[in-house]
């Protein structure tokens, strides 16, 4: 399965470094035609992408080229994620092509694995096919984001470049979930999304981007992939010790503002199965630094989703200057030898 339109985004004629400003008035005009087109089938669908390429004559020319069945119904995607907003018209123009065109290819998939439905061995190819395609660009994405020191910054703004990379990154993951559970059983190797990020990307537990599942609660769901709805930071230890790993940090680095939200407040939000964002409310009295490291320690040793975009997706934790910790945040705090390094170490080895 081609999926030319991403090429194009990572490497050809769409690469939003190449973008200038007479470009962005060009998108404005596009988009205005696009929105005219009806795209509930598949013609429909393609007839805006058309809209959103019409200066691009061989890409056109691609589009033209794919299957479009006139009473074909369309499907939505059965992951979804949290996505970067678009703030402007050249940021807005690239979310409504990646996702028109990714809902495109979600579909023309389906119609693929319709059409060979008793064929195991083409079954096999297409899905393994898309796939391998989809792979690649997630994984090109991952290294210009990594090559160019990206990251996301919802309080200062994001540029065009970082937008485009991250969209097309995490919306590119959620279509490779959503084909990946259509047709498992003529795949080898099954992929969890931890998995997926550390044994594909090569990336860490606290790089992970969330997927939720949207679909029907059938038979070809996995247990795990229905609950990913809920947000948790995945206990796995005792309590016993995660409570006296607490209250010793508390006590010996200063890790809350126990007048604010004491220690039982955070041990109960770390044990929760069913995060409610933002209602509970967690003030550090320590640095980001020493924060991060005791988040990788405890993750490390007692948790599976402890990772920095679930912790900002609790809407719970607040630094010592009353700021609301993002990703980001925890991300630039790197530091093999934070402040407190000693004593958290030495916490953590007395309870192993």
């Amino acid at each position: 399965m081609e999926m030319t339109i991403f090429n194009h985004i990572l490497f050809d004629s769409l690469m939003p470094w190449l973008v200038k400003s007479y470009d962005v008035t060009m998108m404005n005009e596009k988009l205005k035609e696009a929105a005219k087109v009806k795209n509930e089938s598949m013609p429909g669908l393609v007839n805006q992408i058309k809209c959103l390429l019409n200066d691009k004559p061989r890409l056109l020319k691609w589009v033209e080229s794919q299957p479009s069945n006139e009473t074909e119904s369309l499907r939505e995607l059965t992951f979804s994620t949290e996505l970067p907003e678009f703030t402007d018209t050249a940021s807005k123009f690239y979310s409504l092509l990646i996702d028109q065109e990714s809902f495109r290819i979600y579909n023309a998939y389906l119609s693929i694995s319709e059409k060979y439905a008793h064929d195991e061995d083409l079954l096999h190819f297409h899905t393994v096919n898309a796939l391998r395609n989809l792979k690649h660009y997630i994984l090109t994405a991952s290294k210009e984001i990594k090559k160019r020191e990206l990251s996301i910054d919802k309080e200062s703004g994001t540029n065009l470049v970082t937008f485009v990379l991250y969209y097309v990154k995490y919306k590119l993951i959620t279509l490779y979930f959503s084909i990946q559970l259509v047709n498992k059983h003529v795949i080898e190797t099954i992929y969890e999304i931890t998995d997926f990020y550390l044994m594909e990307l090569g990336e860490t537990k606290s790089d992970i981007h969330p997927i939720y599942y949207d679909g029907p609660k059938t038979k070809t769901a996995d247990k795990k992939e229905t609950a990913s709805k809920r947000l948790s930071f995945g206990f796995t230890g005792k309590q016993v010790k995660l409570k006296t790993i607490i209250n010793t940090l508390c006590t010996k680095v200063d890790l809350l503002k126990e007048d604010k939200s004491p220690a039982d407040l955070l041990i109960q939000l770390l044990l929760s199965k069913d995060i409610t964002p933002g209602k509970i409310a967690i003030y550090l009295d320590c640095d980001n630094k020493n924060f991060r490291y005791i988040i990788e320690k405890l993750a490390s040793d007692y948790f599976d989703n402890l990772t920095f975009i679930n912790i900002e997706h609790s809407q719970s934790f607040f630094s010592k200057k009353g700021h609301p910790i993002k990703s980001n945040n925890l991300s630039k705090a790197v530091s093999h030898n934070p402040k407190s390094k000693t004593e958290i170490d030495k916490i953590f080895n007395q309870l192993q």
